[in-house]
């Protein structure tokens, strides 16, 4: 079947003038990758713009039948943050072949969005390359928008933790966080299978920090991060890249 993050694009009038990242994005697993596979944070009424490169997969599943894709096209992409948009710097993503989208805007609303896709592939069908059925599906791939500083204004009297950026990342990741009032913060990380590699401890007054975390020698794959603040705990995770 398609890889639902591979979907992740958009037909928008025009193409960008993005540079597919062909040094750290391999189609290594199942046909099909994208990278990075976790969007950076953007921040209300700040220009966000990143790049993103896709390689196509070259099968899919038709009804139980798997089937050659030669390409696909992209239909459209719904609920996208109002002020950003998509452009794909191809009007047709061939199997196999690294491609970029630039995604460029500025967003005015905050939240979380997880991005509907529709597209179309189009496969090999004996000595013909034929439309098949629009596929639409919902991926699991979603763009967070931050209010500036990355808090709620609404909220500024709670402790709050702030996604690390970037993510994925190879070297540095800042985790950011808000403290209402004089705290001792402690930050753990843990790989995969729950052993701690990394703590720190700093004492902050009120307002919003962040901890610098160096990941160079971390082998790629996901970890996960711990914040405590004295009265609660607040984890997430993160993916160091190649």
């Amino acid at each position: 079947m398609i890889p639902v993050a591979f979907l992740m694009l958009t037909g928008i009038t025009g193409f960008g003038q993005c540079i597919p990242d062909t040094v750290n994005c391999k189609d290594l697993n199942d046909p099909g990758e994208i990278c990075p596979s976790t969007l950076p944070a953007a921040t209300v009424n700040v220009l966000y713009d990143e790049t993103i490169t896709v390689i196509p997969p070259d099968q899919a599943v038709l009804g139980t039948t798997p089937v050659e894709i030669v390409y696909i096209e992209i239909d459209s992409v719904k609920n996208l943050p109002e002020g950003i948009d998509y452009f794909p710097n191809a009007s047709k993503f061939y199997a196999d072949t690294a491609y970029c989208i630039q995604l460029a805007g500025t967003p005015v609303t905050p939240g979380e969005y997880m991005l509907s896709i529709f597209v179309s592939p189009f496969i090999r069908y004996l000595e013909s390359i034929i439309k098949g059925p629009q596929v639409t599906d919902s991926t699991s791939v979603t763009m967070t928008v931050h209010w500036p500083a990355g808090l709620d204004p609404n909220q500024s009297f709670e402790f709050r933790v702030i996604q690390n950026v970037p993510n994925p990342f190879s070297d540095m990741t800042r985790i950011g966080f808000y403290t209402p009032f004089d705290n001792r913060i402690d930050l753990k990380v843990f790989n995969i299978l729950g052993t701690l590699i990394y703590q720190e401890e700093v004492g902050a007054p009120p307002g919003e920090h962040y901890f610098n975390f160096n990941g160079m020698e971390l082998q790629p794959g996901t970890y996960f991060y711990r914040i405590t603040n004295g009265t609660g705990h607040y984890t997430g995770k993160f993916i160091k890249s190649r």
